[in-house]
């Protein structure tokens, strides 16, 4: 059916000096150049009064629609950066946690032992003021013994 076909080309009309090539062109097909295709005028014709305004608000109305959609693409990337960056941070919070929580481990064994190392200090410094006590008694008792025992001779004589 005639004007089924199209030539695109950049001009608004087409070219003359082309014509002959697409006749050839349309004739190794089948197809009459002539007869098949319906050449179309693209020039830009004038608007006529209040077109304009029609056009424009097309436009415009197009425009609102695709800002519309770009900006609930926007929002659907924003909503996934955000997630994964949740579960990032998620991700470093547990490991920060699980470090934390093997550190404190770990102070707390070392506290263990400096208190059991305190603690055996301590015993063998407790046990040096009885052994000193011990002595400084016998030295005491010893003397207040001797004393007692002269004393008791002495009084006897």
């Amino acid at each position: 059916e005639k004007g089924e076909e199209v030539v695109y080309t950049r001009d608004s009309k087409l070219p003359e000096s082309l014509k002959p090539r697409l006749r050839k062109a349309a004739q190794k097909v089948n197809f009459d150049f002539d007869k098949d295709f319906e050449i179309t005028d693209n020039s830009c014709k004038a608007l006529e009064k209040g077109e304009e305004v029609v056009l424009r608000e097309k436009f415009a109305g197009k425009m609102a629609i695709q800002t519309e959609k770009q900006l609930q693409q926007q929002a659907v990337v924003a909503r996934t950066a955000a997630t994964n960056s949740v579960r990032t941070e998620v991700g470093v919070a547990e490991k920060a946690f699980v470090t934390i929580e093997a550190k404190a481990v770990q102070f707390e064994k070392e506290l263990v032992k400096d208190i059991e190392k305190v603690e055996k200090e301590f015993v063998k410094d407790v046990v040096k003021v009885e052994e000193e006590i011990e002595k400084e008694e016998k030295e005491i008792f010893g003397g207040v013994k001797s004393f007692l025992s002269n004393f008791i001779v002495f009084v006897k004589h």
